[in-house]
């Protein structure tokens, strides 16, 4: 488990991961990014957990590029990481856009940094 900049490495490369898979139509993939228990909460209430449901959620994903800033990373003492990060994500079916907030909790499993949860706090489109 790395400490300093290869923590923040590590959480750059998942969250990385997680826009080029998603926007690549790569469900399987983006679900594997999430760990053996892990789940994307949304602002809306919804809850999506498991490989089967998050792949599934994934394809089910508007064609369009997530972007995110640059996180801000907090190491637990359990070896967990919270991470807070702005992000905007751009529609290409319609050209909508959607800012908001990514909060996660990362965790290791199997030497590799996962999503213990994911929350999307969509703040408003634009």
């Amino acid at each position: 488990m790395p400490n300093g900049d290869g923590v923040l490495a590590a959480v750059t490369r998942l969250q990385a991961d997680y826009a080029r898979y998603v926007d690549g139509g790569q469900a399987m993939a983006w679900s594997a990014l999430y760990g053996s228990r892990g789940v994307l909460t949304l602002s809306d209430g919804r809850e999506v957990g498991g490989a089967e449901e998050l792949a599934a959620f994934a394809a089910r994903a508007p064609q369009g590029v997530h972007l995110q800033g640059v996180p801000s990373v907090e190491e637990r003492d359990d070896g967990d990481i919270d991470s807070v990060a702005p992000f905007l994500f751009v529609n290409a079916e319609n050209g909508s856009m959607i800012a908001g907030t990514y909060r996660d909790r990362m965790t290791w499993e199997d030497g590799r940094l996962v999503f213990a949860k994911r929350h999307i706090d969509m703040k408003r489109s634009l």
